[in-house]
């Protein structure tokens, strides 16, 4: 099959983000498939962007066809994003005939996580006389709604909604990696002719670098002190509620809990201040950490934090490439998260707050804490038997190529 796939936020892992485009098309190449992934020059969700000249580039990474489309770099926040997408979907638009013309695809793949560029794939698929797929991975209109009340508007709202709905009624197939991807239709009055349900492939593992040596130093005297360290490395935001884990570990210093928490982000002031006031002696804070370097820190710590207070794709089982890459490093996993529909507590890995408040998630501590060493140990194997079983990245290739295939019978 000729596959072109259209992600603005497709990331090779030396660039740093979310490879799934990259996994897919890899396993599907080797099946004999020609590939192309479509994306965007510029994603704030890249750890690194190409410096691009030309409106067009194509590129060769990992063994993979990336075609970028030139787009202007943006200032982090909802409005410059939105320009953005605007900019990246109208040219994506008016580039139709060339792509067809170039790389003559038979199924085309909406996979930005917006529904929005559904409209350009569906216009490519009826230009090459191919099949059009939408992929299902954020509950985009509720999303805006909850994440940027203040900027979201009426008109906005029900833009949304109708890309929504269209994508999903008009989609020759959709492939889910929401996990309750039909409830979410059904919830929205949405009749769809052909679905499948994928679980998220698991992301590419990196090798492990050792801390930097204040890093290193800081940690080991922490230990000395504390008998269970808890660990996050990543985006310091509301999102992630460095705040929480802070709270919490602050009320258990006297039963010798620690915590590290590296990252950078609009938290890490209010965060400084706190243990600053609170004197709490027995949580560290450190600058950002590269993913190798997070796999070292996760490997010496005993517990490891995983917070998304998101309510909007909660009940649907949400797409988390973050949990899962968390839970490769084969340790037991501290929850705080809106209901149970994520894939540590399907690998049965993790101990979860009740609540996304200190007093929850020092339940779900206490509950760690009067584990045995065995059972601790037992929850860092569910982890990495989780990932083998239900995330095989070759698996879901596997599947998601055969609902492909369906298509042409």
């Amino acid at each position: 099959m000729r596959i072109l796939y259209i992600d603005h936020h497709a990331a090779a892992p030396s660039a740093g983000g979310d490879c799934r485009a990259l996994q897919l098309a890899q396993h599907w190449q080797q099946c004999g498939d020609e590939v192309t992934i479509l994306t965007a020059g510029y994603s704030h969700r890249r750890g690194s962007n190409p410096a691009l000249q030309e409106d067009m580039t194509e590129r060769r990474i990992d063994g993979v066809r990336f075609c970028y489309l030139n787009t202007p770099c943006y200032a982090h926040g909802v409005g410059e994003y939105r320009k953005s997408v605007q900019f990246f979907l109208k040219k994506l638009y008016l580039s139709a005939p060339r792509l067809v013309e170039r790389y003559r695809p038979e199924i085309v793949i909406a996979a930005s996580g917006y529904p929005y560029d559904f409209f350009c794939a569906q216009r490519m698929a009826k230009l090459a006389r191919g099949k059009a797929v939408f992929e299902l991975r954020e509950v985009w209109p509720e999303l805006q709604r909850e994440l940027y009340p203040a900027e979201d508007s009426r008109l906005n709202s029900c833009i949304a909604e109708y890309a929504m709905d269209y994508a999903l009624r008009g989609a020759d197939t959709v492939v889910s990696f929401l996990q309750k991807g039909e409830d979410y239709c059904r919830a929205k009055g949405t009749r769809i002719e052909r679905m499948v349900t994928l679980p998220a492939p698991m992301p590419p593992q990196a090798s492990a670098q050792p801390l930097k040596e204040a890093d290193a130093a800081a940690l080991a005297e922490l230990q000395k002190r504390c008998g269970t360290v808890v660990a996050y490395a990543g985006h310091l935001t509301a999102r992630r509620m460095p705040e929480l884990l802070a709270e919490t570990v602050g009320e258990f210093r006297e039963q010798g809990v620690g915590a590290v928490i590296a990252g950078n982000g609009g938290y890490k002031l209010l965060l400084r201040r706190k243990i600053r006031e609170n004197g709490w002696d027995n949580i560290l804070l450190l600058d950002a950490l590269s993913e190798r370097r997070q796999r070292t820190l996760y490997g010496m710590t005993d517990l490891i934090y995983y917070g998304d207070n998101r309510l909007s794709e909660a009940p649907y089982g949400a797409y988390a490439p973050l949990l899962l890459r968390m839970m490769q490093n084969g340790k037991p996993l501290l929850l705080a998260t809106n209901g149970a529909e994520n894939d540590a507590e399907k690998a049965g890995c993790a101990v979860s707050a009740a609540s996304l408040t200190p007093q929850g998630l020092g339940e779900a501590l206490k509950q760690f804490l009067g584990m045995s060493p065995e059972q601790r140990a037992a929850l860092g194997r569910h982890a990495a038997d989780g990932l083998r079983i239900r995330h095989d990245p070759e698996q879901v290739a596997r599947d998601y190529r055969s609902a492909l295939l369906l298509l042409w019978v």
